[in-house]
């Protein structure tokens, strides 16, 4: 792995978050905790938008994460069906509610103005829709191309100057050790055995913690 970072242009991580209703919570987590510069919606062809997929397509809107749709399997879905599936993926985004342009990418001169109007952020209401098959390969090195000149929306270098802050997502107890926090650091960074403000409690106080991690975290 870090010959692969060491050769690599651009790192491109990718969270997988459940799609069934059941994982709701597990979605919303990931989606908030891991802050994804981007939100990829991925659509069977042959299944279409699923009442899960119009829930995913909302928590992200709420998020204001730039979307684009991956519509899979176009292989072995009927012509019929897959024209249905794209008109629904168009209905919705064109609704009163979202108020988003679909564009289906059909060549490089598609993606490459998809990407740079993304940088926009708010302003951008372009959403890219990719046709794909892992079997035949259609439309795979358009997805490839599209992620590799994604702009960063956050910001990295400029965040790391900033004073460090993290939020934090979840504790749990290691008899021995004590209470271990986990969280996602959004700006600065830290060193060991750093003296860090704690809180806010439930009476809206911070108190000073040692930070104990034997790694320095960015």
């Amino acid at each position: 792995w870090p010959e692969i970072v060491k050769k690599s242009s651009k790192i491109v991580s990718f969270v997988d978050l459940c799609g069934h209703e059941k994982y709701i919570k597990t979605t919303v987590l990931g989606m908030t905790g891991s802050m994804p510069d981007y939100a990829m919606v991925v659509v069977g062809s042959n299944m279409g938008v699923l009442r899960m997929t119009k829930e995913h397509i909302g928590i992200a809107l709420a998020l204001k994460l730039p979307l684009f749709f991956v519509v899979t399997k176009v292989d072995l879905c009927p012509e019929n069906v897959l024209k249905e599936t794209l008109k629904t993926i168009s209905k919705i985004l064109k609704s009163p509610q979202v108020r988003k342009i679909p564009v289906l990418i059909k060549n490089a001169g598609d993606y490459l103005s998809a990407a740079k109007k993304f940088a926009f952020g708010d302003e951008n209401r372009i959403v890219p829709i990719f046709l794909v098959s892992n079997v035949s390969g259609q439309g795979m090195d358009l997805l490839r191309e599209f992620l590799n000149v994604l702009p960063n929306t956050k910001g990295a270098g400029e965040a790391t100057e900033k004073p460090f802050l993290a939020h934090i997502d979840d504790d749990f107890h290691v008899t021995g050790v004590g209470t271990i926090a986990a969280g996602t650091v959004t700006q600065g960074t830290v060193k060991p055995n750093s003296t860090l403000l704690l809180g806010p409690n439930s009476t809206g106080n911070l108190r000073m913690s040692r930070f104990a991690q034997s790694n320095p975290r960015e």
